[in-house]
């Protein structure tokens, strides 16, 4: 009898539960923010102990443990909204996926879901995917088929408004235009320079139109290998768009045109 009494048990709460309402994907992504919020005050609290001389990192402080559990949150929340199609849950999981220090994983995963977010529209994925996951310009094969069709992309998703330009501004991997990453760290403690970086690269959707031209101006090249005037308009929209050139290309890509159009 108890037995029995036990076995319909459970199948009512297995009923009740599958009967519950359902977690829709916008649901999902205000937990994962939620989680975030969290993180960012054990990150300010950290922060503050390591500016009084009480942050000892050898005896794994509570708010590091803490952060641990929270980030898991974080994920497990951002996928099921990216699952159920939630762009920017997408757009956040494939930043976390591509930083080593979470997944210690091959990028492959990260570029999927960048993918994933370009195709629904966002530029940030778009240059997210170029910083993480486009490397033929590292290895000189500009007319590698998989990069025209990401410049192709680019370039539409250039013509017209962001799917989420709500959602701006967003956390960027890396910028070719709003981050010296050869500048000093400034004189501060670890935790609070790294938290002072991380802030630079929180990004405007026009900052991201402006890394978009760049990496355009940057990559693109003509049937000869070689950028033309059409560079040179990439080039100036993207520093009317505030870019910051920190890479040298304006003056060396000018003058690179200008004397192959004087020939």
């Amino acid at each position: 009898m108890k037995a029995l009494f036990a076995c319909t048990l459970l199948l009512s709460l297995l009923a009740s539960t599958a009967c519950g309402p359902a977690v829709t994907p916008d649901e999902y992504f205000a937990r994962a923010q939620k989680a975030a919020a969290d993180l960012q005050r054990n990150a300010d609290e950290i922060i503050r102990l390591e500016a009084a001389g009480q942050l000892d990192l050898t005896n794994r402080p509570e708010q590091l443990e803490n952060a641990e559990s929270t980030l898991e949150v974080l994920a497990d929340n951002l996928k099921r909204a990216s699952d159920g199609g939630h762009t920017l849950a997408t757009y956040f999981l494939a930043n976390l996926q591509s930083n080593p220090m979470y997944s210690g994983q091959s990028p492959k995963e990260a570029c999927g879901l960048y993918q994933k977010a370009m195709d629904q529209g966002l530029l940030a994925a778009a240059i997210g995917y170029y910083n993480v996951c486009d490397r033929a310009y590292e290895r000189f094969d500009l007319h590698n088929a998989d990069h025209l069709k990401y410049l192709q992309t680019l370039e539409q998703l250039l013509q017209k408004p962001d799917i989420k330009g709500g959602g701006y501004p967003l956390m960027a991997t890396r910028s070719l235009c709003f981050q010296d990453v050869n500048a000093p760290l400034p004189q501060q403690g670890i935790m609070e320079a790294m938290q002072a970086r991380a802030a630079a690269l929180l990004l405007t959707e026009a900052q991201y139109r402006a890394e978009a031209n760049y990496i355009l101006a940057l990559t693109r090249v003509n049937k000869n290998d070689r950028p033309d005037s059409q560079n040179i308009v990439y080039l100036d929209k993207a520093e009317a768009l505030g870019c910051k050139d920190f890479l040298g290309l304006s003056a060396m890509m000018r003058n690179a045109v200008m004397a192959a159009e004087a020939k």
